[in-house]
């Protein structure tokens, strides 16, 4: 595998995991992982992972001071397969133990960052000065709390701060609080009725999605190790576990700032049509 590659390191308790970016995808240093999680036997573990859950990495010269000069090739797994390694622990699901710790901690925190640094660009404070002067108009013609006036951008573009916008994002930012300067309203479409119910629909959805999820965690316990494998297919339990977490995580994420929203949307609309009421508080 000799692909655009971009080397990681991230530190999860006293151990070092290297993380290869090829091509955006993460992937994992088999022997970082298997050292981790205390896999005994690491030569056979990989032998049993698909063949696209498992990868020889060509190290360049460039890279070599990050491995052992000896070699020249180390096998690395995909992100289906470091959790499939995690799978195959017996403590895997036991709360508190190695596995269960470093499934959260490359779920929260390594694949997040290696999926922003990779295709992501942040604005800088010089490229977000017009917004910000935007901003200010908007407030003093409107009487908007600042809070308030950035809160439409948030909102806007699904975002917590400002300086989560790419340079590109920025210029659409401006030109949407110039809008509402001039224009007085959101340009947002007041939530319909199908919206709100396509909402409680994804509610009663997520919860199924949930249920499913806590039925797998009871037939991981039940069944230990290779056990799964001869009772169950590793693809479906695979997909029940950290992608329908993630999915859940995602879809509760989506539940909350959209019922936000739609609150949100309603009450602002009231604020920019009475801004010398809302001013004088």
């Amino acid at each position: 595998m000799t692909n655009q590659t971009q080397l990681s390191t991230f530190n999860f308790e006293q151990s070092s995991i290297r993380v290869i970016a090829v091509n955006n995808e993460p992937w994992f240093v088999a022997k970082d992982v298997c050292d981790t999680l205390g896999i005994k036997n690491p030569t056979q573990a990989l032998e049993n992972l698909d063949e696209d859950e498992r990868a020889m990495f060509n190290i360049g010269l460039d890279q070599r001071v990050n491995f052992d000069n000896r070699v020249s090739e180390i096998n690395i797994v995909s992100e289906s397969g470091m959790y499939t390694l995690i799978l195959r622990c017996r403590d895997a699901v036991k709360k508190g133990s190695v596995p269960h710790r470093f499934r959260k901690w490359v779920t929260a925190e390594v694949l997040p960052q290696i999926r922003k640094t990779g295709s992501y660009t942040k604005s800088t404070t010089d490229e977000r000065t017009g917004l910000r002067q935007a901003v200010s108009a908007l407030v003093s013609k409107k009487g908007l709390l600042y809070s308030d006036a950035y809160t439409l951008i948030h909102q806007r573009f699904n975002i917590e701060h400002i300086d989560e916008l790419t340079p590109e994002q920025v210029g659409m930012a401006v030109e949407y609080v110039h809008k509402i300067y001039l224009e007085g309203e959101l340009i947002i479409d007041e939530p319909k009725k199908e919206d709100e119910q396509l909402l409680r629909l994804l509610v009663s959805a997520y919860h199924f999605c949930y249920e499913a999820h806590e039925l797998r965690e009871k037939i991981v316990k039940t069944y230990i190790g290779w056990d799964i494998d001869r009772h169950f297919s590793p693809h479906y339990l695979h997909n029940l576990g950290i992608p329908l977490e993630q999915f859940l995580e995602k879809t509760r994420d989506f539940i909350h700032s959209n019922s936000e929203r739609i609150m949100f949307v309603k009450g602002m609309n009231h604020l920019l049509e009475e801004p010398k009421q809302t001013a004088r508080f």
